[in-house]
């Protein structure tokens, strides 16, 4: 399996610059992280990226997603809300999952949600049809003054952003 690239929209911290991100495929293909490098919210408001990433298949073969790991970090005053909503599809319309969770205050750490996705849930791509994964992140804060929500891996902890997990089978 390979990717040919990955193409990203939306708004960074910044509000005026686009979102960035990159990923990184787990060697055995297990895996794909995307990981942004400026999705932060400050004070209050959000922040949303689109990402496209087209992948080839290898012939006769089909994909899954069966796990997805969503990470970051908040710092919140109590009564202070950060949400994170991701909506994802793989492949042509009607392929697509929605996940949202909130993260409430007080609180400064490490945020983790994972999604397992059941078999009879899981949406499958390939044997023929546009392999594509496709997918809105946005984060949202309810706060004031200092809270702050990021998926943001600049600081070089990579574990934050989002790991989707594959299962690759033949059709």
């Amino acid at each position: 399996m390979a990717f040919t690239g990955l193409a990203f929209a939306g708004t960074g911290a910044s509000q005026a610059a686009p979102c960035a991100a990159d990923y990184v495929l787990a060697p055995d293909n297990s895996a794909l992280s995307i990981l942004f490098s400026d999705l932060t919210v400050e004070g209050s408001g959000s922040v949303q990226c689109t990402i496209d990433v087209p992948l080839e298949l290898p012939q006769g073969m089909s994909l899954g997603v069966y796990r997805v790991d969503y990470r970051g970090f908040a710092s919140l005053d109590k009564k202070e809300v950060a949400t994170l909503d991701v909506d994802f599809a793989l492949g042509p319309k009607g392929n697509s999952r929605q996940f949202k969770r909130s993260v409430r205050g007080a609180m400064e750490d490490d945020f983790a949600f994972s999604e397992n996705i059941g078999a009879g849930l899981m949406k499958r791509v390939g044997c023929g049809v546009d392999a594509r994964l496709r997918g809105s992140v946005s984060l949202a804060l309810k706060g004031s003054g200092d809270a702050l929500a990021t998926l943001d891996t600049g600081d070089g902890a990579s574990r934050r952003g989002l790991v989707y997990r594959f299962n690759l089978k033949a059709c």
